[in-house]
């Protein structure tokens, strides 16, 4: 089963991809960003990555900067390895992506999600 992603077409800052669901499908785009929240933690991560999450978590919790920088999941640290993507909560085409891996940046608390074979289903 995969997770699934709602896109706008246009968002701030991302103004060099033009529509964001046609960069994916034409491969320009090859990463997804969400916030590093344990809500996507629990999306997107496996129990041994959930596991390495929280550790590194309470590593950190008083720590003005993180010891790492960035975390790389791959493989049984993910729970899933197929991705959708779908603009808003329409019944139209629909992205598939196969999810390679998860860099996490602690620094910024996002997950880059690193995406490839992308195909379009109506």
């Amino acid at each position: 089963m995969p997770v699934h992603f709602i896109l706008k077409r246009h968002l701030p800052g991302f103004e060099e991809y033009g529509d964001l669901y046609e960069a994916i499908k034409e491969g320009r785009k090859t990463v997804e960003y969400r916030d590093a929240t344990p809500y996507w933690a629990k999306r997107l991560l496996s129990e041994e990555g959930l596991s390495r999450y929280n550790e590194e978590l309470e590593y950190n919790k008083d720590k003005a900067r993180p010891f790492l920088a960035l975390y790389r999941f791959t493989g049984e640290q993910l729970r899933h390895t197929e991705a959708t993507f779908r603009v808003g909560y329409t019944r139209g085409p629909t992205l598939h992506a196969t999810i390679l891996n998860i860099v996490w940046h602690l620094l910024t608390e996002q997950f880059e999600i690193r995406i490839a074979d992308v195909r379009e289903e109506p």
